[in-house]
């Protein structure tokens, strides 16, 4: 009687994509899969493979995703404010990896409030060898980065939390 595979495993031209993509070997740690599409969580980043199109973020630069398994929908944004969605018929494990991973890469989060509005300021550490820590500022209801105030309090707040938290 044979056995079911806790984990299984992409096809290893999926790997050879993925490899190539990074130049280097990945360390796969979940994967989700639908038509057309493949979604490979790894210990440094989150890929995605649409055809035999590869496009790869490292995980401090993903902020935010989630998993609707009523309609199949994986969605997730970047710090920079892309949106992506991948319909996925097997998601496995990767929702869960997504969450652990955002919130290894994330440092530090804070709220100030701007002239109007709100700016979150994020500091996120890269999970590989450079451990650099990448700081971003979201503005939320109206908040304006190129206002004076705001961005002088921005400056100010990265610059207390770099200060103590490196």
């Amino acid at each position: 009687m044979g056995r079911m595979a806790l984990f299984k495993r992409p096809d290893r031209s999926i790997l050879d994509g993925l490899r190539e993509a990074l130049g280097g070997n990945p360390t796969v740690l979940a994967h989700g899969t639908g038509d057309g599409v493949v979604l490979l969580g790894t210990k440094e980043h989150l890929a995605r493979r649409v055809g035999e199109t590869w496009q790869v973020w490292p995980w401090e630069q993903v902020a935010s995703g989630s998993w609707n398994g009523e309609a199949s929908s994986f969605r997730w944004k970047t710090i920079d404010g892309e949106k992506f969605e991948a319909l996925l018929k097997e998601p496995g494990q990767l929702p869960m990896l997504f969450r652990e991973r955002v919130q290894a890469s994330t440092l530090v989060t804070t709220v100030i409030e701007a002239t109007r509005g709100q700016v979150q300021v994020i500091g996120r550490r890269g999970l590989g060898d450079d451990g650099t820590v990448h700081w971003y500022a979201v503005p939320s209801g109206g908040a304006d980065l190129n206002e004076p105030a705001t961005r002088a309090a921005v400056v100010a707040e990265t610059d207390r939390l770099q200060a103590n938290y490196l």
